[in-house]
């Protein structure tokens, strides 16, 4: 919906709203360098944070609302050449990659998973909170439940990731 239409339908407190729906979707636009990412994991009551050595990756944010990412761990993380199934495992694990259509809803940027490397997430809708300053942006995950359901329960994990704004 367009502003103009947003006035005519909802009034001018409606239209406020999605043009600083459409300010904030504009200055998201363009390409995004990974800087760091962080992850926090609790598990019965303990909570440990994990920093990955040396990030790699990118997001892209296009006009048409076309968002696309693909990061990996550090250096230190990847083997350059595998050399079995397990050196092949270990890749995939440190390996990011999904893209959808998106849109922001507030401080929130939320993208309808149209192909990922998990394929649990396509079809589905990812929310992320968000914090734009100048040409840094932090994207923040809510705590989600990660590995099996095991004797003493499943984890949590959450996820900080800092981008810088590539010229």
């Amino acid at each position: 919906m367009s502003v103009e239409e947003c006035v005519l339908e909802s009034g001018p407190e409606a239209a406020h709203e999605a043009a600083k729906e459409i300010v904030d979707a504009k200055s998201l636009i363009g390409v995004w360098k990974l800087v760091s990412s962080q992850a926090t994991v609790t598990h019965q009551g303990k909570t440990e944070a994990y920093s990955t050595k040396n990030p790699k990756g990118y997001l892209i944010l296009t006009p048409w609302q076309r968002m696309m990412t693909v990061s990996i761990g550090g250096d230190g993380d990847r083997k350059k050449i595998p050399t079995s199934d397990s050196d092949l495992s270990d890749l995939w694990k440190s390996l990011l990659a999904y893209t959808g259509k998106f849109r922001v809803e507030g401080e929130y940027l939320v993208t309808t998973v149209d192909v990922a490397w998990y394929e649990l997430w396509t079809g589905t809708e990812q929310r992320r909170k968000f914090q734009l300053d100048g040409d840094t942006l932090t994207i923040v995950t809510k705590p989600q439940p990660i590995g099996g359901q095991g004797p003493r329960g499943k984890a949590l994990v959450s996820c900080k990731v800092v981008w810088m704004r590539e010229e």
